[in-house]
């Protein structure tokens, strides 16, 4: 009975290890300069974009780029989704603070969270700072990952790391037999409420030194 139950066990952990190494992000590229977070994404507006079309999810989509953009910043969370026409093309969110919010560790005078793709934050008296300066430093980010690596990538990114994320901005249009669906990236940093996330296809992930893409 020992013997058999040893046996278990050491196939069990052999496909536990089996399984992390698949969810795993495997490294492409090595960059281990610092992320500088102090200052604004990037953002340049893409002329003639040349629109991404495929099937995926019983859908045809069409990602239209609208400007590439470069984030650096701390993570704050990330929320990974498997429900919903969205999570065919997004398994996650992830939102992150920059700038002003990053100085002297003032987003953690904050309680971060997020749910049905809005992230969210609480803070308490001691919080001498307006609303629009937590929305101007921060962001919910849909990911819609370029590569399966990318996504596996994104969806190991943990609160506290810093990370940059490097793609464009996208308008998302799906059809569906007579059905039709759309998401659109905001392209401001000072827009809050329904519509004010970003919507990035990603190309790459570079935190502690590596890069995914």
């Amino acid at each position: 009975m020992r013997a058999r139950i040893s046996s278990f066990r050491l196939i069990a952990a052999v496909l536990a290890l089996a399984l992390a190494a698949a969810c795993s992000p495997a490294i492409t590229g090595v960059d281990d300069s610092p992320i500088d977070i102090s200052g604004d994404p990037e953002q340049t507006p893409i002329q003639d974009p040349l629109p991404i079309t495929f099937s995926k999810g019983g859908y045809d989509w069409v990602i239209t780029p609208r400007a590439s953009y470069v984030l650096r910043g701390r993570v704050l969370s990330r929320k990974n989704y498997r429900s919903g026409w969205n999570a065919v093309l997004s398994p996650c969110d992830v939102a992150m603070a920059w700038g002003k919010l990053v100085e002297d560790g003032l987003y953690e005078k904050l309680d971060w969270s997020q749910s049905n793709r809005w992230y969210w934050w609480e803070y308490g008296p001691d919080f001498s700072h307006e609303n629009t300066l937590v929305a101007r430093y921060s962001s919910n980010t849909h990911i819609i990952p370029a590569t399966p690596n990318v996504a596996r990538a994104a969806k190991s990114l943990g609160r506290g790391d810093i990370a940059e994320l490097r793609g464009d901005l996208v308008r998302v249009d799906g059809r569906k037999g007579g059905n039709t669906v759309w998401w659109n990236s905001s392209l401001a940093r000072t827009d809050q409420g329904d519509g004010s996330c970003e919507v990035l296809y990603l190309r790459s992930v570079r935190t502690g030194g590596r890069v995914y893409e």
